[in-house]
């Protein structure tokens, strides 16, 4: 148990992190920060935060265990003001779904071991944003990769991973690089295809949905995703995603190549490879 844990930006992560925390008695008190009044005022008629703060610098000061639940591109200036105020031994993650450059600039932050930044990515959540939509379970069972640089002490390593564990994640380690290589293949990609295959249909009239299947709905999902949340974490993870957009994009033009010269060999082992890759994401699920 932690004496002061403490979570900036309880939205649909934070606030589930939050619940949990508070569900499994991991913390004495839960601290949380959010940038706007209306929040605040939320959060402090919950259960599960004991103090509210209008300043990161009070709800950094004395904590114990620091959770940055922020945008990607707000997480590394949210650290460089923190760090000044922060008990000698803290220990600060994320759980941002970008981890190479924000790991690398956490370096360059001055220290004086007042703090140990371990990044972390837990691999849950949803369409739907907002603390609204959280719930203790939403973290229940899903992988929690956290990505330690060659600097990261042992200790602050295993405490971070413990954790993850303790709120029944499957926490597994990696390196930041190859974090954000998998993840564009994996879930930026995925988001991406989903947003342009939504937005190219945008020329239907809308009552005209109701005569879509199942298939729609499914394969756009995550298009629902907030735009201003994705365009960070897209423009964030650039290089890794471009590459996986290549691959997409050789993948599609074969395909439309093949329908074109009427290549129905090619077209059936482009449409079995997806089946095989399908059933293979089934099975790890």
């Amino acid at each position: 148990m932690y004496n002061s844990l403490s979570i900036i930006g309880p939205g649909l992560l934070g606030a589930s992190i939050a619940m949990s925390v508070y569900e499994k008695k991991l913390a004495k008190e839960i601290h949380l920060w959010a940038r706007s009044e209306h929040k605040r005022n939320l959060c402090l008629k919950t259960d599960w935060c004991d103090h509210v703060h209008e300043t990161l610098e009070h709800v950094a000061k004395n904590s114990d265990f620091i959770i940055i639940c922020t945008p990607v591109d707000t997480i590394i200036p949210i650290l460089k003001t923190i760090a000044p105020h922060l008990t000698p031994g803290t220990i600060v993650t994320d759980v941002g779904s970008v981890k190479e450059s924000i790991c690398s600039l956490a370096k360059t932050i001055p220290n004086n071991n007042h703090f140990h930044f371990i990044g972390s990515h837990p691999m849950a959540g949803s369409e739907k944003s907002g603390m609204e939509h959280a719930s203790s379970t939403l973290l229940k069972e899903a992988t929690c990769i956290v990505t330690p640089t060659e600097q990261a002490e042992t200790s602050a390593l295993e405490k971070v991973t413990q954790f993850w564990d303790n709120l029944e994640m499957q926490p597994v380690l990696m390196e930041p690089q190859i974090h954000d290589s998998l993840i564009a293949k994996i879930s930026h990609l995925p988001h991406i295809v989903a947003s342009i295959l939504a937005a190219s249909l945008s020329d239907i009239p809308t009552e005209q949905f109701a005569y879509s299947g199942g298939g729609l709905k499914d394969t756009t999902r995550v298009a629902g995703g907030s735009p201003s949340l994705w365009q960070s974490i897209i423009s964030q993870n650039a290089d890794p995603i471009l590459k996986s957009i290549d691959q997409f994009e050789h993948t599609l033009k074969a395909f439309k190549e093949s329908l074109a010269s009427q290549d129905l060999d090619n077209l059936h082992k482009i449409l079995n490879e997806g089946q095989l890759t399908r059933k293979a994401i089934e099975k790890s699920n």
